[in-house]
């Protein structure tokens, strides 16, 4: 796969390229998509949050993924630490995975209405009129069942670290959108995806660019089983 050269800011035409949604996807289940973006020696945030990496091109695609998305599929901790605001009535569906009903880190979120909190079915019910979607019927979200609730649709998981590491490990990301920030950050920030071993075996690299400001970006897709 060539690797464009842009040497210029991200054009509009080479991130609708980057983010094109596939004909040939899956309708009988979720076809999903994992955006994350890391620095050059691996770390996933800044200050506590994975904002301070980027730049106007990751923003670009990071919105262009969003207006072709049906949803998007991201951990409490990540809206809590990011202060996710409400999806545009026009926007994709946005889900919250959680492990307990507490709204209060984001209530503004939650008291939009714009955003359905995602809870297996032993836990309670969260305050108000805050939708809720329940999967699972252990401690933790069965990722599975939510996916497959999500079925003929295209989903975006934007993280964290640990949904994305459970959603991998499981086999069910698509698709995985890497923005590398010509950032070194040492420090105690972690890796982009973490938990579970995933199948290591080699993805195929679908498209990539590089910006004016040195930051590259690949979209990587999952071989069929069975493929060389």
């Amino acid at each position: 796969m060539r690797i464009l050269d842009e040497g210029g800011p991200a054009s509009d035409d080479v991130v609708l390229q980057h983010v094109a949604v596939p004909d040939d996807r899956p309708r009988d289940r979720a076809f999903t998509r994992l955006n994350m973006i890391s620095s050059a020696d691996g770390g996933s945030t800044v200050a506590g949050v994975s904002g301070g990496l980027g730049n106007r091109g990751d923003h670009a695609v990071f919105g262009a993924l969003r207006a072709v998305a049906d949803a998007v599929v991201v951990g409490m901790s990540t809206v809590v630490a990011e202060q996710y605001g409400p999806t545009p009535e026009t926007g994709p569906d946005l889900y919250v995975v959680s492990g307990t009903p507490d709204i209060t880190g984001d209530r503004r979120l939650f008291e939009s209405g714009r955003a359905t909190i995602v809870l297996p079915h032993g836990a309670d019910a969260p305050p108000g009129d805050v939708p809720v979607l329940r999967a699972g019927h252990g401690p933790y979200v069965d990722l599975a069942a939510l996916m497959g609730a999500l079925a003929g649709r295209v989903v975006l998981c934007e993280g964290g670290p640990s949904l994305a590491g459970a959603m991998v490990s499981e086999g069910l990301i698509d698709e995985f959108f890497l923005t590398l920030a010509p950032r070194v950050v040492a420090g105690g920030s972690g890796r982009v995806v973490h938990g579970n071993n995933a199948d290591p075996a080699p993805w195929e690299l679908h498209h990539g660019f590089v910006d004016d400001e040195g930051f590259l970006f690949l979209r990587y897709c999952r071989r069929a089983a069975g493929t060389a």
